[in-house]
């Protein structure tokens, strides 16, 4: 099962690769679907990458993200995720994210998120699976975007850590 999503940031890729891959660990600042993030140092680190990976909480939990791959020239970021909470029937979950310079300071930001999942479920799944995992990645992009432009989060992410403390207090 595949899942892409394209936007264009009015920023350099610099902007959006700070952001992106050098505050790879700090993905809560911006994307609404999480909580909390922090980096983890427990596993092979790539290349010149900020961490191994993170772990990210989110409404389905924890989930740990391992690096696959970070390029800093190209500007391309790739993780696999897994959590406890994740369908056992889903394997093999990778995002990977690569930034592309347009004219006029702009960035074309591409996100392919990839699964694979066991049989019988990739018969019936992928459409349902695609709406509801196509929803989350829209906003991440979308905030992305937003966070990039104008150094604030999202009014989705301001909402969603509003209702998170709500139900911690």
């Amino acid at each position: 099962m595949q899942i892409q999503r394209q936007i264009t940031i009015d920023a350099s890729p610099e902007e959006v690769w700070q952001v992106l891959g050098h505050q790879f660990d700090q993905v809560s600042l911006w994307a609404s679907s999480v909580s909390h993030s922090a980096a983890r140092s427990d596993g092979k680190r790539v290349s010149s990458a900020p961490a191994s990976g993170r772990v990210c909480e989110t409404d389905l939990g924890p989930f740990r993200e391992s690096i696959l791959e970070f390029d800093e020239e190209r500007k391309v970021l790739a993780y696999e995720a897994s959590g406890e909470k994740m369908p056992s029937f889903v394997h093999n979950l990778k995002n990977r994210w690569s930034l592309t310079a347009l004219s006029g300071s702009r960035t074309r930001v591409d996100m392919l998120m990839t699964a694979d999942l066991a049989f019988p479920f990739r018969l019936f799944m992928p459409p349902l699976m695609k709406l509801q995992m196509g929803r989350v990645l829209s906003f991440a992009i979308e905030e992305l975007k937003h966070y990039v432009e104008t150094g604030q989060p999202h009014p989705r992410k301001v909402k969603a850590d509003l209702a998170a403390a709500r139900k911690a207090a």
